[in-house]
């Protein structure tokens, strides 16, 4: 078995739901950044072995849309590439992947992360190759029920967690208070520049997007507090406090260690241990907690020897859950905000996080991160980076 590192990662923007990507296409926003990644790093494309994308929402985005997007980079057109859908789960699954085939020696340099964009999920018309014999037919939002819809209980991801929130006892307040400071601290963060290294411009017909755009300056518990709950009355969880709806890209350059000393790259961080745990589709924030506390049991870890936790904010009562059973401290957790303020493109955003973690212990100087979400369908996954 060969160790794994992360060399770099680049991500693009997060771009607001019909916002400053609404003109760029999934495969294009994953181009973007893959060609970004490959641009900062000393390291000729044609060295690259192995290619895994993330993309969650695949109605009418095309045949093998990973391979379209590597397709239309500057990677050689032989270059083997894997397209993967775990719902939000699908980046840092990728990553897990090229880990794998890293570890295991059949590859040297891989490319691993996820590209969504929910603005242009199309609408569907299911059963409508048959025919309607009479009467009306329904289109269906492809970007709710390829990646926001629970099959097996028939339900948006908001509703089942509503059951968490009514079984925990997790007020409203908590989860206001939660995402008011998730947009404090990445509107902190955005103004400090604390993303400008990680970051990959995107050009679009009107303009260049340089800058994420869901966190919120002007927000604060007030109006939080005036949001609707639709998806339960009475219920919690509003607009205000789950992940927005956004449009990114982001990946992570991955080698055997052996491969980046050969090549004179100093890796960032080592890819050191994954957890995957699943549980009944209606309790998966329960699987998030629980892929958190298989990652250091395994690695014999308290969590105090996590300096980092970068965590996907599917919903802000979902993160009061993992302080809770866990006890991860709020200080470790999305310290620079999460997806309640900046978004959540579904595949996308494991190997957007990845990335950004992979820059906060270098800048910081941390030892240790993890990174991960839950996974629509009942799962959690997570992954150590550690520093070199």
């Amino acid at each position: 078995m060969h160790d794994v590192v992360l060399v770099d990662g680049a991500r693009t923007p997060h771009g607001a739901l019909l916002g400053g990507l609404a003109d760029v296409s999934a495969v294009e926003l994953g181009r973007t950044a893959l060609d970004g990644l490959l641009d900062r790093v000393a390291l000729a494309p044609e060295q690259v072995d192995y290619v895994t994308v993330g993309n969650a929402i695949q109605a009418g985005i095309g045949q093998v849309p990973g391979r379209q997007a590597v397709y239309a980079s500057t990677l050689p057109k032989e270059t083997p590439v894997t397209t993967i859908n775990e719902a939000s789960g699908s980046g840092v699954r990728a990553i897990m992947n090229a880990h794998d085939h890293l570890a295991a020696g059949r590859a040297e340099f891989a490319i691993a992360g996820g590209m969504e964009s929910m603005t242009n999920a199309p609408h569907v018309l299911p059963g409508h190759r048959k025919g309607e014999r009479m009467g009306d037919a329904t289109l269906k939002d492809s970007m709710i029920y390829d990646s926001l819809w629970d099959v097996s209980y028939d339900a948006h991801m908001g509703e089942l967690t509503e059951a968490l929130v009514e079984r925990e006892g997790i007020t409203r307040e908590r989860q206001d208070r939660y995402a008011l400071e998730s947009n404090e601290r990445a509107v902190a963060a955005t103004e400090a520049g604390l993303f400008d290294d990680e970051m990959v411009p995107v050009e679009t017909p009107d303009r260049v997007v340089d800058t994420d755009e869901g966190p919120r300056a002007d927000t604060s518990l007030e109006a939080l507090g005036r949001l609707p709950t639709p998806f339960a009355d009475p219920g919690t969880i509003t607009p205000g406090n789950a992940s927005k709806l956004s449009d990114g890209a982001g990946f992570v350059l991955l080698a055997t260690a052996e491969a980046a000393e050969a090549a004179g790259l100093e890796p960032m961080a080592r890819v050191t241990d994954y957890a995957v745990q699943y549980r009944d589709p209606k309790w998966f924030n329960d699987a998030v907690a629980a892929a958190v506390e298989a990652l250091l049991a395994q690695n014999d870890l308290a969590v105090e020897d996590v300096d980092r936790y970068e965590v996907n904010e599917a919903f802000a009562a979902q993160m009061v859950h993992v302080m809770d059973r866990v006890g991860v401290p709020r200080e470790r957790l999305n310290t620079r905000g999460g997806a309640v303020a900046y978004g959540h493109p579904i595949g996308a955003s494991g190997g957007m996080i990845a990335a950004s973690l992979a820059y906060e212990l270098e800048r910081e100087d941390l030892a240790r991160g993890f990174v991960g979400m839950s996974v629509g369908g009942g799962g959690g996954v997570m992954a150590m980076l550690e520093r070199p």
